[in-house]
This record gives structure tokens, C-alpha cells and sequence, in this order.
């Protein structure tokens, strides 16, 4: 099974005396994915960052699945009680010099989900090179040489577009007006180069925001999932600036089908937007919360902030192509989800 699969996760390989486009590629990856499924075998697949919100939900949705073998990377193991049934931690440090090639040696697939700063609070341009950029870097550089199958790269929908006033889709050119948005870039530039050429295949997902139940409400990330928790505990909601601020918000249920469909589906060298290509003002958050809640709101305005793109809606056209979502979780019912996890649990 194993040499099946090497074959048909080749860059190269002929056929009739021709070399198979990246296109149709995709298809005998996804016939491998389906021959494990088939013969019992399992995909082994190392995710980093594989402890917080994002990756949680995901090892969650691959360990259901019998045909893949999951192992989560971070930086601290959580507690037994919640931990994933069936996946395999390992503890350490998202840094240069940490020794990548004996984590992922036997993968087949890499999921890089790792930020060492997040929007609002990233660091200067050094900074984010050297804590996100050069460790990057040298994982992708230890899954070429132990020849990973495919890397996939959460990227930031909403900040390496920079300032826009329509909906951005994968062929517009990055333009990141903070350092975060910065760092993503250069890391995808980075897995493009370091792949091209290699028997690593890569994708890059560039995710909206993600919002709902196991997201930390007292973070710096998750607008809804804090307004939400703030609405049921009676606490003042602070908005920066008038509201105006646009973002295009998703469900984490849609967000993981998504990203699922994008390694499942997706054709290999390429890159996704995914979210609900719908926009919605941190205002409309704000009247949505209200009107489908039974919390009265206190809401207070503060000075807004200048690394805050104004606008940010993703054209999701490419990935309606290989989808299986049909109807996206609704902003109204993605918050009414919400509040009912924070009832149930209290944190």
C-alpha cells in the first residue's frame, strides 16, 4: 500500500510517455487517500499547533477517521481529560534549530497551523521572522528531505490581502498592512520555494475567521466567540472604533469541513480562500447578538486601531469548485450555537 501511494503522491511520473499535470494529480492523491481507507492502513499525519481552537476541531475531525494517524505538535500537552482519543502529543518549542526531521520522519502529511503572534498584538518585522518565519522554513526544509508527501499552511485570509474594498480572491496580489499579515506571506513564498521541484507537495489555506464553541473567549482571537461570552456573563462589550469594521466570519464546523475539503479535494501546489465569502460589520455582530440573544448589551466605543484592515471578505469561487459544504452555518445560528456552549459550559 505504501508504494502505492509513493507513486501516485510523485511530482513526476509517467504516463503513456507524458508527465500528469498538478490537475489531475490531485485525483490519484485523493484515489491514495481512498486505497488506506480500503486496506486498513493508516495516513500518518503530524499537525503543529495541533492544541489551540483550530487544530483541536481538526485532529477531532482526522481522528474520527480510522484512515488517518494523527500526532499534535505544541508547546504544552493538554490535560488527559481533554485530550483527543486516539491522537499521540508531543510537547516542544516552534523555534529555529528544533530538530523537525525526527517529528515528522515517516509523514505523510504536515499540517503547519503554528503563529507565535496573533493580529492585534504582533511583534516587529525581525521579530516575526525570527520567531515564525526561519522556524518555518526549516520544517519545510526537513519535510523535503524526508519526504514528506504534502505540507499544508494555514495562512490569514483576513490580514495578507491588506486594505481592500471588494472581495479578494486567490490571484490577487498579497498586499499585508501589519507585520502578522507579513509573516504569513512570506511563509507561503517560503513552502512554494522550498517545495518546487521535491516530492513534497504543498497547499496553502488562506482561512477567514473562525469563530464557536472550544474557542477561548478571554483570547485575543475571536470577535463573536468574546461578544458572545461577554452578552452571557453581562460584562461590557468594548468595540474599537464606530463598528464599521468589516470581517467575513465562519462557523469552526464549516471552517474544518472546509480544510478538510481543501486536503481531500483540493489539487496539490495550490492555494484556497475559505470562508463564507459573506461580509458582516462588527456593528451587524453586535445588532445580530442582540436581537437572537436574551442578554441586554452594554456596549462601550474605544480609539480604534490602525492595524485593523477595514475591509476584509474573501472570494471563495475556487473553493466552491471542490466543496462539500452546501449551506454555511448562518451568522444568526453560529451565535445561538455559541451561546448555548458557553450555558452548558461555564468557563
Amino acid at each position: 500500500m505504501q508504494l502505492i501511494f509513493e507513486f501516485f503522491r510523485s511530482k513526476k511520473f509517467a504516463f503513456k510517455g507524458e508527465t500528469v499535470i498538478p490537475t489531475l494529480r490531485y485525483a490519484f492523491y485523493s484515489f491514495s487517500l481512498n486505497a488506506y481507507r480500503i486496506y486498513g492502513d493508516a495516513m500518518r499525519v503530524i499537525i503543529l499547533g495541533g492544541a489551540g481552537f483550530l487544530g483541536k476541531a481538526l485532529s477531532n475531525q482526522l481522528a474520527a477517521d480510522r484512515s488517518y494517524d494523527v500526532t499534535v505538535f505544541d508547546r504544552a500537552i493538554p490535560p488527559e481529560n481533554a485530550q483527543v482519543p486516539g491522537v499521540t502529543y508531543v510537547e516542544g518549542s516552534f523555534q529555529k534549530d528544533y530538530d523537525f526531521a525526527s517529528l515528522i520522519h515517516g509523514a505523510d502529511l504536515v499540517i503547519h497551523l503554528v503563529s507565535t503572534s496573533v493580529p492585534g498584538n504582533e511583534r516587529s518585522a525581525l521579530d516575526e521572522i525570527y520567531g515564525n518565519v526561519i522556524p518555518s522554513v526549516e520544517l519545510f526544509e526537513a519535510c523535503v528531505k524526508e519526504e514528506v508527501g504534502r505540507v499544508v499552511f494555514m495562512s490569514s485570509g483576513g490580514t495578507v490581502y491588506g486594505a481592500s474594498s471588494r472581495e479578494n480572491s486567490e490571484d490577487n496580489l498579497p498586499a499585508p498592512i501589519n507585520t502578522y499579515g507579513l509573516q504569513k506571506v512570506m511563509i507561503e513564498q517560503a513552502l512554494r520555494l522550498t517545495t518546487r521541484g521535491t516530492k513534497t507537495e504543498y497547499q496553502v489555506i488562506r482561512l477567514s475567521n473562525p469563530y464557536g464553541p472550544g474557542q477561548n473567549p478571554h483570547g485575543t482571537l475571536g470577535l463573536i466567540t468574546k461578544l458572545v461570552y461577554q452578552a452571557l456573563n453581562h460584562k461590557t462589550i468594548h468595540i474599537y472604533g464606530d463598528g464599521s469594521v468589516v470581517r467575513d466570519f465562519i462557523y469552526i464546523d464549516d471552517a474544518i469541513q472546509g480544510i478538510m475539503d481543501v486536503i481531500e479535494r483540493g489539487e496539490a501546489d495550490s492555494t484556497y480562500n475559505i470562508g463564507r465569502g459573506v461580509g458582516a460589520s462588527v456593528a451587524d455582530v453586535v445588532d445580530t447578538i442582540a436581537r437572537t440573544l436574551p442578554e441586554k448589551l452594554d456596549v462601550v466605543h474605544v480609539p480604534g486601531r490602525n492595524v485593523d484592515v477595514p475591509y476584509s471578505v474573501l472570494d471563495i469561487t475556487k473553493y466552491k469548485g471542490i466543496a462539500s459544504i452546501h449551506d454555511f452555518v448562518s451568522l444568526d445560528e453560529g451565535i445561538i450555537r455559541t451561546y448555548q456552549y458557553f450555558k452548558e459550559h461555564r468557563q
